[in-house]
């Protein structure tokens, strides 16, 4: 990625997936992005959005090497995040989800934390509990019923 894109002045959607991309920049001058796809690359870190973190609606980050979720609390106006298969593998992180009030749906399967609490059937109601507000969850839409046993937890 380098400062080419910035020239991009009206550009909505980018889409950079399976480039080999390490290191997320350049982003600056895309005053209008809403949607930035960076699937399967090999980005580690959640950092050089700061200046599309005003119009930035959907973030589409799967298979890439992300194990911590610093920086998404700066993207207040994601609805989407599909990041399905990295490497997040605790709650701590996934509890930065918490900061993204606008967020409705999110893909999260294969995630080391999903294995985990999938395996234990207690995976939906721990993100509901967390984050009661999303509207669907790995594809399926969260119920009420996952929404109370979350509650519940006092998460």
């Amino acid at each position: 990625m380098d400062n080419t894109l910035g020239t991009l002045k009206a550009c909505k959607h980018l889409s950079l997936s399976s480039n080999c991309i390490e290191k997320i920049a350049g982003l600056k001058g895309l005053e209008q992005l809403e949607v930035l796809s960076l699937g399967r690359n090999q980005i580690k870190k959640l950092e050089g959005l700061d200046d599309v973190a005003s119009t930035l609606k959907e973030l589409w980050i799967s298979y890439n090497l992300l194990d911590k979720l610093n920086g998404i609390e700066k993207l207040t106006n994601l609805t989407v995040v599909y990041m399905s298969n990295n490497l997040i593998a605790k709650w701590t992180e996934f509890d930065k989800f918490k900061e993204l009030p606008n967020i409705e749906e999110l893909l999260f399967v294969g995630n080391p934390l999903w294995e985990v609490h999938t395996k234990s059937d207690d995976y939906r109601i721990n993100v509901a509990g967390r984050i009661p507000w999303l509207k669907k969850l790995d594809g399926v839409p969260v119920d009420d019923d996952e929404r109370e046993g979350g509650k519940a937890l006092g998460l």
